[in-house]
């Protein structure tokens, strides 16, 4: 806007044109102006499209009727054609009096009129007979072999015409042959015709003899007559020759859509055309009866489609009148006027993008003012909502800028970065890419290098406390490096872990497969004593056994963590039945009573929970074995039911209790550890991964584990589920029980 501001004002020895310019674009500021331009400018384009149309129509009108003429003549040197083989049969009939079937035969096939006058359906001969020669001529074809041949229709009548000869004498035409032409009035309309002008005559649209149901086509046929001379020979039509000397008539039967095929074949182009038989006005042809219509007219003609794209023609051939009527298609009507209308969208277009122009530089001087006020609130406003971005980010951002001397200065830190170091945004402005590095550097570890900021990308650890992991970005442009830093303390811990379980996981299944593979190999000596053989076994086993169970515990916390409770099943059970069914499952042969069931806490009061039975039962499973197996062989491990209300919820609890080695409370923080055993030795099986898929049960259960232990003392193990409502408790009885005792109150937690 200052270039604008500039331009306006008046500068000594200048031309008078910018004057000039001043003062039109003041006058173009008026109001009501940029409105009068476009009304005149919309004027000019309505003349422009209506004149563009005139002569579009024009020429499609041209176009028209050049392609009519084209057509119609096409259609009329054909049926002139036509007549020309009609007469050169009756030329060969006079030329040899003596002709026979075959003669005829081998006339037809020299001429190939299928060949060289496509649409023709046949080419034949109708013979006059009066009803005294009708026995004779009958018997006469039938001698030639035609043994079912007879005149048809059947019946006396004053003459007969049948059909004599019709090549090719096959297919559709062997429905014609033996017809009596004169005995349909339409075609004896043509014959008599024929007959008393010795002109060719072509009948009336009719159905033809050759038609045998399918793809029914309307026809027609063309006469020509052939008469006798004073001496008695055959001749065509001619001044020394008789109507009354008639011997018969050479004629060809057409179909009309073969015809207008064999005629035009699909080159019709954009026109269409209807066949009326008469003579049909142009208004009128497109509601009388036609007999033909080309593909493009089956559809009724559009009443966008102007008048002058209409047209009908007559046709007179054989005494009888054709009336065609062509119709130009609505696509071609369209594509003659696109150019209009492309000058009336162009037009009105300009119009209204002048309009806008010019509106626009009249609003653009009064919103100047009004856009530079809102300049500084909106740079305000980008800057608090950029400031705001930064200051939710959990990521830590640096902006150098270069300076003139080329060296690159701290302008920017967001607050995340001042929060990770205790620092107020303002302490480290200014510094250079040095000195923020002799700054870090300090705050990494004693063991750590850390790579200067010039070097790009990199990682980062922060000695602390707390010890951080950060990972280092860089972005540069021609003014400006940002430095991004991403904590990534939580992700490089979890790759610790996992490195750190498959380390251990990988110690513990070595352990026992040293053991079998020592012994086994032991095995394979042949003189090794029974006694240490049957010692080797056992060790064998006993190591398989171990090297089984940790396989399973390991596949269960696989499948623990992949699905993440996803093949959880819920169901309303009773826990009173889980630990029975434990019990049951765990008890061992020799010491039965090692497992107790507290009476008191095993009532039948409703324990109903929704849980995942097998799951649960899994957990109940691991916590029993591991009181067994910690516990000496002469003490007892009770497991009871008890329940407590905390913050307003009820909880259900399976606790289990043994008298063995007990643990101290450094031992009972890692309890739940993966691979933590209480007892170091290996003198009891289990490779530590009992209690820990324990807790991912109860985890998936929104439930939990509580751990009770003292060294020397024995160990209480807690499974905790929320208990049913006891709208439902009340309503769904236990599924099953084991028992018939009275109801005792429940020992509470």
């Amino acid at each position: 806007m200052e270039i604008i501001e500039h331009h306006r004002l008046p500068r000594p020895g200048a031309s008078p044109a910018p004057r000039l310019a001043d003062r039109l674009e003041a006058w173009l500021h008026r109001p009501g102006i940029a409105l009068a331009i476009l009304i005149g400018s919309l004027l000019l384009t309505g003349a422009a499209w209506w004149a563009a149309r005139l002569f579009a129509l024009d020429d499609a009108r041209q176009r028209f009727e050049r392609r009519t003429d084209e057509v119609h003549a096409r259609i009329e040197r054909r049926m002139v054609s036509y007549e020309a083989v009609l007469r050169g049969g009756v030329a060969m009939l006079a030329a040899y009096p003596d002709f026979d079937r075959s003669a005829w035969r081998r006339y037809v096939d020299t001429v190939q009129p299928g060949r060289h006058y496509p649409g023709i359906q046949g080419f034949g001969i109708a013979r006059l007979l009066a009803p005294a020669q009708l026995a004779e001529h009958e018997r006469s074809v039938r001698a030639e072999g035609f043994a079912g041949y007879g005149v048809r229709p059947a019946g006396p009548r004053e003459l007969y015409a049948p059909i004599v000869q019709l090549e090719p004498l096959s297919g559709r035409n062997l429905r014609a042959f033996g017809y009596d032409m004169l005995s349909e009035p339409t075609r004896r309309e043509a014959m008599l015709r024929a007959r008393d002008s010795g002109l060719p005559a072509m009948s009336g649209i009719v159905t033809l003899v050759q038609e045998d149901g399918r793809n029914v086509q309307r026809g027609f046929l063309v006469y020509l007559p052939v008469y006798r001379d004073a001496l008695g020979h055959l001749a065509g039509p001619g001044p020394q020759v008789e109507p009354a000397r008639l011997w018969g008539w050479v004629y060809a039967p057409f179909r009309v859509q073969d015809l207008m095929k064999g005629i035009l074949g699909a080159d019709t182009g954009s026109i269409a055309f209807r066949l009326h038989d008469g003579v049909v006005d142009a208004r009128a042809s497109r509601s009388a009866a036609t007999f033909y219509n080309s593909d493009m007219a089956q559809s009724e003609p559009s009443a966008a489609r102007p008048d002058a794209m209409h047209q009908a023609r007559s046709l007179v051939f054989g005494g009888r009148t054709w009336t065609i009527a062509y119709t130009g298609s609505d696509a071609e009507s369209a594509a003659d006027t696109w150019q209009s209308n492309l000058v009336a969208v162009c037009g009105v277009s300009i119009d209204l993008l002048l309009f806008w122009s010019i509106a626009a530089l009249a609003r653009r001087k009064a919103q100047f003012e009004r856009e530079m006020r809102a300049q500084s609130d909106q740079s305000q406003g980008r800057l608090v909502t950029l400031t705001a971005v930064s200051g939710l980010s959990p990521d830590a951002v640096l902006v150098f800028e270069r300076g003139d001397a080329g060296l690159h200065r701290l302008v920017f830190t967001n607050p995340a970065f001042s929060r990770w170091f205790g620092l107020r945004p303002e302490d480290l402005l200014g510094l250079s890419e040095t000195a923020v590095d002799e700054w870090l550097d300090g705050l990494t570890h004693a063991d750590e290098v850390m790579p200067a900021l010039q070097q790009g990308d990199a990682h980062i650890v922060l000695a602390g406390p707390p010890r951080r992991v950060l990972e280092r970005r860089c972005r540069e442009d021609n003014r400006q490096r940002v430095y991004y830093f991403r904590d990534i303390t939580y992700q490089t811990e979890v790759e610790r872990l996992k490195n750190e379980f498959l380390t251990t996981a990988a110690h513990e299944l070595r352990t026992p497969l040293a053991s079998v593979y020592g012994f086994a190999e032991l095995l394979l000596d042949a003189r090794i004593e029974e006694t240490k053989r049957q010692r080797a076994v056992q060790i064998i086993h006993r190591q398989a056994t171990v090297l089984k169970h940790l396989v399973n515990e390991l596949l269960d916390l696989a499948r623990i963590d992949s699905l993440r409770g996803r093949d959880f099943v819920a169901e309303e059970v009773d826990l009173r039945r889980i630990a029975e069914l434990c019990t049951e499952a765990l008890a061992q042969p020799d010491a039965p009573h090692r497992l107790r069931l507290e009476s008191a806490d095993m009532s039948d009061l409703p324990a109903l929970v929704q849980v995942d039975p097998a799951k649960l039962q899994q957990a109940l499973t691991n916590v029993i074995g591991n009181a067994l197996k910690y516990s000496p062989p002469h003490t007892a491990v009770v497991i009871g039911l008890h329940r407590r209300q905390e913050q307003g919820r009820d909880w259900i609890g399976l606790r289990v209790s043994d008298q063995g080695i007990g643990m101290s409370e450094d031992e009972i923080e890692h309890a739940f550890d993966r691979f933590y055993r209480a007892d170091p030795s290996g003198h009891v099986l289990g490779a530590g991964l009992g209690l820990s898929i324990v807790r991912e049960i109860m985890e998936i259960h929104q439930g939990r584990v509580e751990l009770q232990s003292a060294s020397g003392v024995g160990t209480t193990v807690t499974l905790w589920v929320p208990a049913m409502p006891p709208a439902s408790a009340n309503a769904t009885p236990a599924p099953t029980t084991t028992r018939d005792a009275e109801p005792a109150e429940a020992t509470l937690a």
